[in-house]
C-alpha cells in the first residue's frame, strides 16, 4: 500500500515509541480493558470515581476540557444503556468504547478513551454528544433508536489470524477515509468495502432511503457512492488526526480527529450534477472520535462516529496516539510561515 514518506517516518517513530512506553504495561487482557471499562461507566453513573480503578492524578477531559473528577458529566449521568461498543488494546494498554447513556435522564452518546498501566486507569478523554448534538427525530416524537443494545456484528468478530494487519497497515487503511472526505472531489476514493454502512451520532448517513419530496444528498448513498460523487467538499481540513487504540485481532481502529470548515466554500456540484449549497456561515469545527472496522481484504467496512460541535479550531486537548498529517494542514501551514 502506497503512503507518503512523512506518513512512513511518523509512523515508525511512533510505533516505536509506544512500544517503548508500553513496556511492562500489558497487563491487562481484553476481558480486563473491557471490565475496567464498565467500572468506569458504573462509576460515572454513581457519581463516584473511587468505584474505579483510576489511579491518582489522572486527567479527565470532557470535550477538550480539562475537568476535575467528578464534574461535567461525571456528576449529572443518570444511566448507562447496554449499548457498549469497545475497542481493546492489550498491547498498549488502551481502551476506547460508545456507549449511550442518559444525563439527568436526556439521552446522550460517550466515547471514551482509557490509558490503562498496572490495571488503573491513568488517562481518561471523552466525547459527549448531548441530545442538541443528536441527529435524527422531531420535536416531540421519539429519536429513533438504530444502535439497539449491540454493535454491528462486524464490529465484535474476530478476524482469521492470517487475515490480521499490523498496527501500521491498520492506520494507513483508516487513513485513506479521512484524505478521501477533506476537500473532497471523488479523486480520491477510501478503501471502501461494498457493504460499508456509517454511522454518525446513532443515526445512519450512508445508504438512507430518500425522503418523500426530497432531494437526495450524501446520506442516501453508499459509503463508496457518496465519495465518488464528491460529496463533503466543504470538510476543508481534518486535523489532528490521531489514531489512539488499535485492536489488530478484530481490526478495530478508534481514532480521533478535527473536522474544520472554514466557511469559504459556500455551494458545490457533485459529479451528478446536482448542486450543493452549504448552508452553515461561520467557520466551525466538529469534534470526533471515530471507529473504523477493517475487514479481512483490508476494506473500510463499518464507521461509526461521535461528534459535537466546537469552537473552530479547537485543539483536541491530547497529543496521545499516532500522529498522521494531512495535506490541508501541511498546507496552510506552509503558506503561513512563508
Amino acid at each position: 500500500m502506497m503512503r507518503t514518506k512523512l506518513a512512513v517516518s511518523l509512523l515508525g517513530a511512533m510505533m516505536v515509541a509506544q512500544a517503548a512506553s508500553a513496556a511492562g504495561k500489558a497487563d491487562c487482557n481484553r476481558a480486563c480493558l473491557e471490565g475496567i471499562a464498565d467500572q468506569y461507566l458504573d462509576a460515572m453513573v454513581a457519581h463516584d470515581p473511587s468505584k474505579a480503578p483510576i489511579a491518582p492524578g489522572t486527567r479527565y477531559t470532557e470535550n477538550g476540557v480539562t475537568l476535575p473528577l467528578p464534574d461535567g458529566l461525571w456528576r449529572v449521568a443518570s444511566s448507562v444503556g447496554k449499548y457498549r461498543l469497545k475497542v481493546s488494546d492489550p498491547e498498549m494498554g488502551e481502551i476506547g468504547f460508545f456507549a449511550k447513556a442518559a444525563e439527568n435522564g436526556a439521552p446522550i452518546l460517550v466515547a471514551t478513551r482509557l490509558k490503562v498501566v498496572d490495571q488503573r486507569i491513568t488517562q481518561i478523554e471523552s466525547v459527549v454528544a448531548h441530545t442538541s448534538d443528536l441527529i435524527g427525530g422531531t420535536p416531540g416524537h421519539p429519536r429513533p433508536d438504530v444502535l439497539g443494545d449491540a454493535p454491528r456484528p462486524q464490529f465484535l468478530q474476530a478476524l482469521p489470524p492470517e487475515s490480521q494487519r499490523s498496527r501500521p497497515e491498520l492506520i494507513d487503511i483508516a487513513n485513506t477515509y479521512w484524505t478521501g472526505i477533506e476537500n473532497n472531489t471523488g479523486a480520491h476514493p477510501p478503501l471502501f468495502a461494498d457493504d460499508c454502512n456509517r454511522i454518525e451520532n446513532g443515526a445512519y448517513t450512508t445508504n438512507r432511503p430518500v425522503a418523500p419530496g426530497a432531494e437526495p444528498n450524501g446520506a442516501n448513498y453508499s459509503c463508496k457512492e457518496a465519495f465518488a460523487l464528491g460529496y463533503y467538499h466543504d470538510d476543508t481540513r481534518l486535523r489532528d488526526r490521531r489514531y489512539m487504540v488499535i485492536d489488530r485481532e478484530r481490526g478495530l481502529v478508534y481514532a480521533a480527529v478535527g473536522f474544520d470548515h472554514d466557511a469559504t466554500t459556500r455551494s458545490y456540484t457533485v459529479k451528478n450534477g446536482r448542486t450543493v449549497k452549504v448552508t452553515r456561515t461561520a467557520p466551525w469545527t466538529w469534534m470526533i472520535h471515530e471507529i473504523f472496522q477493517i475487514n479481512k481484504e483490508g476494506k473500510i467496512s463499518q464507521v461509526e462516529a461521535i461528534l459535537l460541535s466546537v469552537p473552530y479550531g479547537m485543539p483536541p486537548g491530547w497529543d496521545t496516539g499516532v500522529h498522521v498529517p494531512d495535506p490541508a494542514a501541511i498546507k496552510d501551514h506552509y503558506q503561513e510561515v512563508h
